[in-house]
């Protein structure tokens, strides 16, 4: 059973989260600039026009900058507050270390300068989304329960996007190379044999990985190969069933340092694609894992009463088609049975009338 953490807790990741996130905001858009709503393919969108002295003593030349969709309540928040959000790097790293001695998890040290260093690129301004064991490890503050700790275990850090969002952008992250050799210089670009030329993700000399993954383009022909993302500039391998998890993401915050602002799947959207992604695994490990990680999730969910929003995943999941429910089955399958039981009280009603 999960074990819930004291609400005093729950109201400091909060916190933290707002925190981090109004600390970035404040960085990205200082106030001599200018918050503009602006129209893109039918919907708003916020856009920052900032401004930079010229090098050659001329006029300062103009830039803009992302910020979010219009609407977005925290987007909505942030910029009614603009020019006077303060980043307060004491209260943020009180806040941080105040969690990790009620036992939330922080990543590693070398994991949590990656995720950083990522972050300061803009990316996560820029819909990028941090997905995998690493984005596993803020749920427990999210949900406000003590997740296991042997779950947390990683070797990489995997960060996605989806190819339409980064095609409609207009705008562009730091150079993501260069942040990440600010870290470790031995930090490579990764290509695929099977998509020569385009490298999806970076490897340093002790076999550390960062790695970009995508949704998968409508032409059958694209499949899974990899593609570019124009407003990471960075290569990234397509996935199926990724679209589904980095629908509707969430904001939250790792506890390294004083908190990092990271963006991450909803976490009933990523227990239900663990289940998924279990089922079509060949490396046993790594599919016991995803397994794991869905069953403290769902079992949170019951801890909490948040049954519904499970049942909201499940339902989508399900009615995406035959091979969605084959895959969703077979991982079920493989649930502890007291979880599996929490699982199927939750599944859309012709999914138990099927068995």
């Amino acid at each position: 059973m999960a074990r819930l953490l004291p609400r005093i807790d729950q109201l400091a990741f909060a916190d933290l989260v707002d925190k981090c996130h109004d600390a970035d905001f404040a960085g990205e858009f200082p106030a001599n600039g200018a918050l503009l709503e602006q129209q893109r393919a039918g919907r708003s969108y916020w856009y920052y026009r900032g401004y930079a002295p010229a090098l050659d003593g001329g006029p300062p030349t103009r830039s803009l900058k992302y910020v979010g969709p219009a609407g977005d309540p925290d987007i909505e928040r942030r910029v009614a507050a603009f020019g006077s959000i303060k980043a307060d790097h004491r209260a943020r790293r009180d806040l941080a270390s105040r969690l990790r001695r009620a036992g939330l998890p922080a990543p590693l040290p070398f994991d949590g300068a990656v995720v950083a260093a990522l972050a300061k690129t803009g990316m996560f301004r820029l819909r990028a989304i941090l997905v995998g064991s690493t984005a596993y490890q803020s749920y427990g503050g999210l949900l406000g329960v003590k997740l296991v700790a042997a779950h947390y275990a990683t070797e990489d850090v995997d960060v996605a996007q989806d190819f339409g969002v980064s095609l409609a952008l207009d705008d562009q992250a730091a150079p993501v190379s260069e942040a990440l050799r600010a870290v470790d210089p031995s930090f490579v670009p990764i290509e695929k044999w099977s998509d020569p030329g385009v490298a999806t993700g970076f490897r340093n000399a002790r076999g550390f990985k960062v790695e970009f993954l995508t949704t998968r383009r409508g032409s059958p022909e694209h499949g899974d190969k990899a593609a570019t993302l124009p407003a990471l500039d960075v290569g990234a391998q397509a996935l199926a069933f990724l679209d589904f998890l980095i629908r509707e993401p969430v904001r939250s915050a790792l506890l390294h340092d004083a908190g990092v602002a990271v963006v991450v799947p909803a976490p009933n959207r990523f227990a239900v694609h663990k289940l998924i992604v279990a089922a079509r695994r060949s490396e046993l490990a790594k599919s016991t894992k995803d397994v794991d990680q869905a069953a403290a999730l769902i079992d949170a969910f019951e801890a909490t009463g948040r049954q519904f929003e499970l049942r909201e995943a499940f339902e989508e999941a399900w009615s995406r088609g035959p091979a969605w429910r084959s895959s969703l089955r077979a991982g079920l399958s493989r649930l502890p049975p007291r979880i599996m039981q929490i699982a199927k009280s939750v599944l859309p009603r012709s999914a138990t009338d099927d068995e």
